[in-house]
């Protein structure tokens, strides 16, 4: 997990990595999940 309000390459790596302006962004192996949804959380957790 990274703080994006005190890390600053963590919000370079938000947007250039993962075209996101948003928190939160979720990364679960490859896939990227932004905002929040707990339905398709507990989906890419247990692929």
């Amino acid at each position: 997990m990274r703080d994006v309000s005190s890390d600053y390459s963590a919000v370079r790596e938000l947007v250039a990595k993962y075209n996101s302006r948003s928190t939160p962004t979720i990364v679960v192996g490859e896939q990227v999940m932004i905002g929040f949804d707990p339905q398709r959380l507990e989906q890419l957790l247990q692929a």
